[in-house]
């Protein structure tokens, strides 16, 4: 089959991390694989892609005739089957892909991958919504949160309409789609996670390799990741736990902030590694923390897992109690309409810390239930679908 991935973006991502492994493992089982982007390509992630995997750029982020003929002309020149598209939220990709779709038979699968409820723009009108007191000032942002939500719903019910399948990524996200975007049949929703996207078959978990050492892997910012909480929550534990260190990988708009932060709460055992290849950390740590406020699947969890690394994450999307079992193979702090509390997420981490027979059949627990997302695995589920085509 000749598989054509659409991007909005093809940036170091978590999308096109994903993107890049399902291609690859697309190659090695006999398909033709490409990638198309509207803006132009990271020169990292060109460099990550798998060489048998083909890439185009369109012509900015816009549905013009210019990127329909584009699209049009891949498609055809390649002999296109089918297209995955990447965002389904925007409603740019479906709106090229309509039209190009009205000169010849194509099929198209789209993936939403977040939570279907909500998103950036709105959490932050919600954000500056509970620090606002004014009667006035409260009334336009709650008419503002209205319009984007009714706009995003809208743009996703059109993505829904014109795509032959549409995925979540966790089966509790489908009733929170239906409603969100007020469709009544789901006919066309599918539900597929996403991958382990590191090479784990020569990991063997080793306790003696493992360093009391606390990871966040991600991007840096403050909207959706709120790596500030993280630091907060290091700042309750450091003096606590003199042998333990936490290391923050990523980076993003929010580095230099959450540097001062640190500086600020006198933390003196943090390190901030930026942009970095994960799987060395998670072949030394012990435990991963995320405390994003929204989230699609976290990937990071189930790579982490995969290494032994114990996920200790705040419960803020509903598909983190697919991934994790709570007390067995992980733990979740659950999520609060209050803010988060940094003093609750620093006593799960304590209880963790503090007990090496606890954590150590945690990890263990979580390897085997990492085996679940390992890439053959989700591939078969995609070939399953594409049989259906």
């Amino acid at each position: 089959m000749n598989i054509l991935f659409l991007m909005k973006n093809y940036d170091v991502g978590g999308v096109e991390i994903v993107t890049n492994a399902l291609g690859t493992e697309f190659v090695k089982r006999g398909h033709r694989v490409y990638i198309a982007s509207f803006m132009k390509p990271s020169p990292i992630m060109l460099e990550r892609t798998f060489s048998s995997i083909r890439y185009y750029q369109l012509n900015g982020y816009n549905s013009s005739k210019t990127n329909v003929n584009l699209l049009y002309n891949i498609i055809l020149s390649q002999n296109i089957d089918v297209v995955i598209n990447q965002w389904g939220l925007p409603f740019i990709p479906i709106e090229v892909l309509k039209k190009v779709r009205k000169r010849g038979k194509l099929k198209i699968i789209s993936v939403h991958h977040n939570d279907p409820s909500t998103n950036g723009k709105l959490k932050r009108i919600e954000e500056l919504l509970a620090n606002e007191r004014r009667g006035v000032n409260r009334f336009v942002l709650k008419s503002k949160w209205m319009l984007f939500r009714i706009i995003t719903g809208l743009s996703m019910r059109y993505v829904y309409a014109n795509s032959d399948y549409y995925i979540l990524l966790s089966s509790s996200f489908i009733g929170k789609f239906k409603q969100f975007v007020g469709v009544n049949k789901s006919n066309k929703l599918l539900v597929q996670t996403n991958p382990v996207t590191i090479d784990v078959s020569d990991f063997d978990f080793n306790v003696g390799r493992k360093q009391k050492e606390i990871i966040y892997v991600g991007r840096i910012d403050h909207n959706q990741k709120r790596v500030c909480r993280v630091v907060e929550t290091w700042a309750l534990l450091e003096k606590k736990s003199p042998n333990w260190k936490l290391t923050i990988v990523g980076d993003g708009t929010e580095k230099v902030e959450l540097q001062k932060l640190a500086h600020n709460l006198g933390i003196e055992r943090i390190s901030f590694e930026g942009f970095q290849e994960p799987k060395c950390y998670y072949e030394r740590a012990s435990i991963l923390i995320l405390t994003s406020e929204y989230e699609g699947f976290g990937l990071v969890i189930v790579e982490a897992m995969s290494f032994g690394v114990v996920p200790v994450v705040y419960g803020s999307y509903s598909a983190v109690y697919d991934i994790i079992s709570d007390g067995s193979d992980g733990l979740i702090l659950p999520y609060d309409r209050n803010g988060f509390k940094a003093e609750a997420m620093a006593e799960k981490l304590l209880a963790l810390m503090g007990d090496d027979d606890y954590r150590i059949s945690i990890a263990q627990k979580a390897v085997e239930k990492s085996k679940k997302y390992s890439i053959r695995s989700i591939v078969d589920s995609w070939e399953n679908l594409f049989s259906k085509l």
